[in-house]
């Protein structure tokens, strides 16, 4: 399988961040074709400065992003959610990466996804307790239906590791669920 992991945090020392290693490890070590995102790292301007009325003068990580979702089978994203979203620099990268034409369109008057038969897991990371967002939706509910089902992809899997903050959390809690990433990216 071709699969394509976006990290989302803007700190390459995050636990997200070594989330998203973890899968990437794996599943290449399960014998997939593995592409990383890390936008952590990444030379990427995330503002859309002009909406979809003008192109940013620079437009080549936004190209080189979408080569590789074309490309890709599978897109985990792994991120904290914080204010019940994404990271702005997570954001950014939807906003100038599923763009008009390349991952949607509107024809008279209805819109079309354009990347259809790709899938999605989701590997996220909360103060608030993991029960909140099954109960309530929240960021899972807007990326299953208001993001990736918008452009065509379908969400398969949802990992989420809440209170990572709590009191009680300690570092068996948070290695737990790396190997709960690890056994995802296995299978």
């Amino acid at each position: 399988m071709k699969i394509l992991v976006i990290q989302g945090s803007p700190d390459a020392a995050s636990y997200s961040h070594e989330l998203s290693l973890a899968y990437a490890e794996e599943a290449r070590a399960a014998g997939n074709d593995v592409h990383m995102i890390d936008l952590a790292t990444e030379d990427f301007d995330p503002n859309l400065r002009y909406g979809y009325r003008k192109h940013m003068e620079d437009e080549s990580a936004p190209e080189r992003y979408q080569e590789l979702i074309a490309w890709a089978d599978h897109l985990v994203f792994s991120f904290p959610i914080w204010w019940s979203a994404e990271p702005a620099i997570l954001k950014g990268f939807i906003d100038r990466t599923f763009t008009p034409r390349f991952a949607y369109r509107f024809a008279d008057g209805k819109s079309e996804a354009k990347l259809t038969g790709k899938t999605a897991a989701l590997i996220l990371t909360s103060r608030a307790s993991a029960l909140i967002y099954r109960l309530f939706g929240g960021p899972v509910t807007r990326w299953k239906h208001m993001i990736l089902g918008f452009v065509g992809i379908r969400l398969t899997d949802t990992f989420i590791l809440g209170k990572i903050d709590h009191p009680q959390e300690n570092p068996t809690y948070r290695a737990e669920f790396v190997e709960k990433v690890r056994r995802y990216a296995r299978r």
